[in-house]
């Protein structure tokens, strides 16, 4: 069968339901005594707005943000340009303490970092599920314990390990308490769908009251923003974005999708139909919902329209993660929002415009 063709079906099955659907609903309405989908829709509407939660607000946002990019001026406070994606990992070893003393260093006051649980329930900053990418041994994170993993050097494959010898991995109290007293700005990203994150991130809020004005919190994962926003509304929160996040690993443009997350056909069904249901309602229902203040969208799937409509809605676009001198630009100059990078290399030509 012709591939086109094929191509075309999600398109007629769309077609033909929303004119059946469109052509069912007028009979309703004027010939039905009790119009049963006009009342279930405003059920669900109304469901929607109970549960949602309000964002908090422009001022709470713009503490931790700053001033948009495009609304810069001579009077603005705080501009966030520039984040560092996991303390710019190819400048440092990622997600360690390294980096983020790095990054200050360089002038750069925006980090983003890893957390996930150690089998011990110890939050630590790390990306990876396992070992193997960063100190090439065959260790998972959530089935070792922190008193196993705390001395496990992880510059070992990093290119510039001859300058960051025996750097280890941070607990997230350690990972805080450094970033707040030198004045960095946080993005704490949730790297698991376990909701025991959700009290470790409430915990550290309350334990640390200028995380309010310093810091976000992130995941891709909706479900674990909404318990954050519902234990503490007052916290700034953005969700993650890309292309297929579900059914695939990675996301890269020209290439496209990476590997299938699951191997059985029934499972990689339903991981893409969760991939239509999150792009679907992503900015139709989600971000009402959580009352998200930031959308981190993949830069291979960024557009001028939709950070306009975004905007519209509220909420601030950031991309991610930019790495090569003329993508910043790009995004810096044209666009004009802010982005995470993994090298802060070439970032003094970014953001200037030549004469």
């Amino acid at each position: 069968m012709n591939t086109d063709f094929l191509r075309l079906i999600p398109s007629i099955f769309t077609i033909l339901y929303a004119t059946y659907g469109t052509w069912f609903l007028i009979i309703e309405i004027f010939c039905s005594i009790v119009p049963f989908t006009i009342i279930f829709t405003c059920l669900i509407a109304l469901a929607i707005h109970f549960c949602s939660i309000p964002p908090p607000g422009d001022n709470a946002a713009e503490a931790v943000l700053g001033k948009e990019p495009h609304l810069e001026n001579e009077a603005a406070d705080y501009v966030m340009r520039t984040v560092a994606h996991r303390g710019a990992g190819l400048d440092a070893p990622e997600n360690s303490l390294e980096a983020f003393r790095l990054c200050n260093e360089k002038g750069c006051n925006a980090i983003e970092f890893d957390v996930t649980l150690t089998k011990d329930g110890i939050p630590i900053v790390f990306h990876d599920k396992t070992l193997e990418r960063m100190a090439d041994m065959n260790v998972v994170i959530s089935q070792t314990a922190w008193e196993d993993l705390q001395n496990i050097d992880i510059s070992v494959k990093h290119p510039y390990k001859d300058r960051f010898t025996n750097t280890n991995i941070p607990t997230l109290d350690q990972a805080v308490a450094q970033m707040l007293a030198c004045g960095q700005r946080m993005f704490i990203d949730i790297k698991d769908n376990n909701t025991k994150m959700v009290k470790v991130i409430l915990d550290l809020f309350t334990n640390n009251p200028d995380l309010i004005s310093r810091a976000a919190v992130t995941s891709f994962f909706p479900n674990i923003i909404y318990l954050v926003r519902r234990g503490n509304p007052k916290i700034v929160c953005c969700l993650a974005w890309r292309p297929n996040v579900f059914a695939y690993h990675s996301y890269k443009y020209p290439e496209g999708k990476g590997e299938r997350r699951a191997n059985m056909w029934y499972k990689h069904f339903w991981l893409c139909f969760c991939d239509i249901l999150n792009y679907w309602a992503l900015s139709r229902l989600t971000y009402y919902i959580l009352g998200l203040s930031v959308i981190l969208l993949h830069k291979d799937a960024l557009s001028g329209e939709a950070i306009l409509n975004w905007r519209k809605k509220g909420v601030r676009v950031i991309a991610w993660s930019v790495n090569s001198p003329t993508e910043k630009q790009h995004i810096a100059r044209n666009l004009k929002i802010t982005y995470l990078t993994d090298t802060l290399t070439g970032e003094s030509t970014a953001h200037t415009i030549p004469s």
